[in-house]
């Protein structure tokens, strides 16, 4: 395994990257929403809709100290768009971050385990996991398995459509006859594969299902080359247990910090 700061350096590169991409897709599919980011204390604050899980700031204090004019940037650009000013912040992080974070009436909200993996001794394809070509199809199914409901309301996939049209990402599906059962995706950032947005429907949930999705991602990016493996799973979660069942181990976990209007 790589250094802690060179890893985290890799995976917080990759996941802005990804980001990025976010906000393109979002952009190009619904301008309404006014998608767009800003570099800032190395790391970016980005915006792809009010309520939406990427309108958050990533990566911030990961290169140099923070400022309390950055703080106050960061705010301002969420409030103005009537969004709630989120901010991830990791063991990593430079330390004024937390103290200006508070200073401001931020809130610790969430907490969230990264993941990495360099151990491809679990990686296994499967012939019922392929690639979805069908973006639609795939954001509905990822949507009801998220929301655990199979009737949608207009706008419940619009981030798994998001995640689904941004660029590099790849579409995986698992299927029973002609249902959808599981669905994930993944992408590539040089030798980084990122492993997200798993989920199983209602119906064929602790059938293993989970467990098939990463094993098989796991074989595709072994064979895309990727070096090092990141997924990210809420703490003692079914999903980060199925993450260390196959091998990956819990690098930190970051906290999600709020300010309440």
């Amino acid at each position: 395994m790589l250094l802690l700061s060179d890893i985290n350096d890799t995976i917080t590169r990759c996941e802005i990257e990804g980001i990025r991409r976010g906000i393109a897709a979002t952009r190009r599919l619904y301008p309404d929403e006014h998608a767009e980011g800003f570099d800032i204390a190395g790391g970016l604050a980005a915006f792809t809709g009010v309520g939406s899980p990427l309108s958050q700031a990533y990566g911030v204090g990961s290169a140099a100290p923070v400022t309390d004019s950055d703080v106050a940037r960061i705010t301002a650009f969420y409030e103005s768009r009537a969004a709630v000013p989120r901010v991830f912040v990791t063991p990593l992080a430079d330390p004024s971050l937390g103290v200006l974070l508070a200073r401001a009436g931020y809130e610790p909200a969430e907490y969230e385990n990264v993941l990495v993996c360099d151990d491809y001794s679990r990686a296994r394809r499967d012939d019922r996991v392929v690639i979805s070509s069908d973006i639609p199809a795939w954001a509905r199914a990822s949507a009801e398995s998220f929301l655990d409901r199979t009737r949608l309301e207009p706008g419940d996939d619009k981030i798994a459509t998001i995640l689904a049209s941004s660029e590099g990402v790849c579409l995986l599906e698992a299927r029973n006859g002609e249902a959808i059962v599981a669905t994930a995706a993944m992408d590539f950032c040089g030798d980084c594969s990122g492993l997200f947005a798993g989920s199983t429907m209602p119906g064929y949930r602790n059938r293993g299902w989970h467990i098939v999705m990463i094993r098989d991602r796991m074989a595709r990016a072994r064979d895309g080359g990727a070096r090092l493996l990141r997924a990210t799973a809420k703490p003692a979660s079914v999903s980060e247990n199925n993450f260390r069942r196959c091998g990956f181990e819990v690098l930190y976990t970051r906290t999600l910090w709020e300010r309440a209007g």
